[in-house]
């Protein structure tokens, strides 16, 4: 519409388009304020992390082996420069969110190692980094992405080393349990472009797809960790589901994960805690006693 077409539009059309105009625009505003609450919460300043642990059945191999899994959840100051977490805040950083999800499950004579780290920027929610890696007796497979290029490496025959572009939209699926974390409230789009699980040996088709997102109602989950107020998340393509049920209390923490190949994590503790400095012997009384990794019995 021109200038000279909206001189005659009358007065009372053109309240309407501006009202319509001014609710699209507060609209706007309430969703940006939203995913921006959880990440922006002052208990990120607090100098600790967002240590959960969960008790895993992992499908493989067509059943379901018992493991563990880690969600780290922590504040970083960043360098640029580098692409890393920097010693001290500096002046041309800025401030990540940054989740570690570590996943260990033991099947048969070999135990999976599985780990992906990835960055957010804590002002925009950008996913500035992700490095993911995959390691068992059979061999390693490795995902580095930063500055918008996807490098990965598998030890499978038709992979082996590659690189593409990241999707500019696309969520990671292993930073879901962060991610996700900004519709657990306010406005819920109908669809996310989603980028596949590099926590695996061999991968997937590395490309984004569309699935359908839907948000349950609020009710009471128990997990192992106690009873918790939560909404689910769900997410559909088809036949396949992505379900993350997150407690209602904002930071949200993620209580239930389930997906419809079979596997389930259940959070059995969560804490904010220094992590890092729980290192030395005694430290891994934290994790619940059958949750903890230790020698075999003579």
């Amino acid at each position: 519409m021109t200038y000279w077409t909206l001189r005659f539009v009358p007065i009372s059309v053109f309240a309407m388009l501006l009202v319509g105009l001014v609710g699209c625009l507060s609209q706007a505003s309430s969703a940006v304020a939203e995913d921006a609450s959880w990440r922006h919460l002052a208990l990120w300043d607090d100098g600790k992390a967002e240590y959960a642990v969960y008790e895993v059945d992992w499908a493989r191999y067509g059943d379901r082996f018992p493991g563990r899994a880690l969600l780290v959840l922590v504040k970083e100051p960043w360098a640029p420069d580098l692409e890393v977490k920097a010693d001290t805040p500096r002046e041309d950083g800025f401030d990540v969110i940054k989740l570690n999800h570590i996943r260990d499950v033991p099947t048969g004579v070999y135990t999976y190692h599985q780990m992906a780290s990835l960055f957010w920027r804590r002002e925009g929610g950008e996913l500035q980094k992700l490095a993911s890696s995959s390691a068992e007796a059979c061999g390693l497979s490795t995902g580095f992405m930063v500055g918008g290029e996807l490098e990965t490496r598998s030890y499978f025959d038709g992979q082996g080393q590659r690189q593409q572009p990241w999707p500019d939209d696309a969520l990671a699926q292993d930073g879901l349990p962060a991610s996700l974390r900004q519709y657990v409230t306010g406005p819920v789009p109908e669809t996310l472009s989603i980028f596949p699980t590099l926590l695996t040996g061999a991968f997937p088709p590395l490309q984004a797809t569309a699935w359908k997102l839907s948000r349950g109602e609020e009710r009471t989950v128990e997990v192992p960790a106690g009873s918790f107020s939560a909404v689910e998340l769900r997410l559909e393509q088809g036949e396949r589901f992505l379900r993350y049920t997150f407690g209602t209390e904002a930071p949200h923490v993620l209580l239930q994960f389930e997906d419809s190949q079979g596997t389930e994590y259940r959070l059995a503790k969560v804490e904010r805690i220094p992590y890092w400095a729980m290192h030395d012997a005694g430290d891994e009384e934290w994790i619940p006693a059958y949750l903890r990794f230790a020698p075999p019995a003579e």
